[in-house]
C-alpha cells in the first residue's frame, strides 16, 4: 500500500519502526541453507516444533519473542482459553468471568454500586488512549460510580502506558492477560475490516498519541514482569506483552442490580464509545 518514504512515515505514525517488515522477513527466513521453503506461521507459538517430527531441513524455528515488541501485536494471537460468548445486550445480567476477577465489582456483589466497564485495545494505541482519558475524566467527575478498565496487555506495559498518559484518576485497572474476561463479554479478535478499513486508517494518520514504541522500550528495560507476578495474574502469552492489535474492544454500563443498561462491542478499532451516554443512564 505504501512505498519508500510514505511507508516509513506510515509505520512511524502507528508506532512501528521503519524496518518492521524487514525484521519480520528476517525472522521467517533466518536459515537460507534449507532446501525447503521457510515455515510461515500465522499464529503465535509457545514452543519450537519437535525436531523429531520436523520433516523439513530447516533446523531453525520462528520465535515470536525474537521480534520487536512493537511488531508482536500485529500477529494473530492465540485463542483465549475459554470460548468467546455473545456480547451482553441491554437488560442482560453482566456476564460472570471464569476467575471471578471482574464480576465481584459489579451489581449486588459490588455493593449495589453502578459501574462503567471498558475493555481496552492494546497499550500504545492512540484510540485506546482517548478512551482511557475519557474514562478517567468521568471517574473524577462522578465519584459515586465505579469505573473499570480491563487490559489484556501485561501489567508492566499497561502501568507504563497509563503513567505516560497522566495516571489512572479514579479508574480501577483490571488485568486480563489471557483474555478470559474479554471472551466472557463477547470480545474476540476482529478481521481485516475491524482494523484496516479506510476510516480507521485515515483516523490513524490524523490521531496523535501513538505510544507503542515508548512503552515497548520501557518494558524491554524491565523484563521479568515482576509487577504481573506481584498481582497474582496468569502468565502473559508469548507475544502478548503489548496486547494485540486485532483484539476487539467495547464498553458497558451496569446498574446496581447487575444488569446492563448501555453499551456494546465496537465495530471498528477507531470507533468512539460515547461513555457520557452510559453515565447519564446510570444517573437516572
Amino acid at each position: 500500500m505504501f512505498s519508500g518514504l510514505a511507508q516509513k512515515a506510515a509505520l512511524k505514525k502507528i508506532g512501528l519502526p521503519s524496518d518492521t517488515f524487514s525484521q519480520i522477513s528476517n525472522a521467517f527466513n533466518n536459515d537460507t541453507s534449507s532446501s525447503q521453503p521457510p515455515r510461515q506461521p500465522n499464529k503465535l507459538r509457545k514452543s519450537p516444533p519437535d525436531p523429531n517430527n520436523d520433516t523439513s531441513n530447516n533446523k531453525s524455528w520462528f520465535s515470536v519473542s525474537s521480534l520487536p515488541l512493537t511488531v508482536q501485536p500485529w500477529l494473530s494471537p492465540p485463542p483465549p482459553p475459554v470460548p468467546v460468548s455473545k456480547p451482553p445486550k441491554i437488560g442482560d445480567l453482566a456476564p460472570a468471568d471464569p476467575d471471578g476477577i471482574l464480576s465481584p465489582q459489579l451489581g449486588p456483589s459490588g455493593g449495589n454500586r453502578k459501574a462503567i466497564v471498558v475493555f481496552l485495545r492494546c497499550v500504545g494505541c492512540a484510540f485506546a488512549q482517548q478512551t482511557f482519558i475519557d474514562l478517567r475524566t468521568l471517574s473524577i467527575k462522578h465519584r459515586d460510580l465505579v469505573f473499570l478498565a480491563v487490559s489484556h496487555s501485561s501489567p508492566a506495559a499497561t502501568e507504563k502506558w497509563v503513567s505516560l498518559i497522566g495516571g489512572k484518576g479514579n479508574v480501577k485497572v483490571v488485568y486480563d492477560p489471557q483474555r478470559k474476561i474479554y471472551a466472557s463479554w463477547g470480545l474476540g479478535t476482529g478481521g481485516w475490516a475491524y482494523l484496516l478499513n479506510v476510516n480507521t486508517q485515515m483516523n490513524g494518520f490524523k490521531t496523535k498519541g501513538w505510544l507503542g514504541t515508548t512503552v515497548a522500550a520501557s518494558v524491554e528495560r524491565t523484563e521479568g514482569f515482576s509487577s504481573m507476578k506481584r498481582k497474582g495474574q496468569e502468565e502473559v502469552e508469548e507475544g502478548m506483552k503489548m496486547g494485540n492489535k486485532w483484539q476487539e474492544a467495547g464498553g458497558w454500563a451496569v446498574d446496581g442490580r447487575g444488569r446492563v443498561v448501555w453499551g456494546g462491542k465496537l465495530g471498528r478499532a477507531d470507533e468512539s464509545l460515547g461513555l457520557e451516554e452510559g453515565v447519564k443512564l446510570l444517573k437516572l
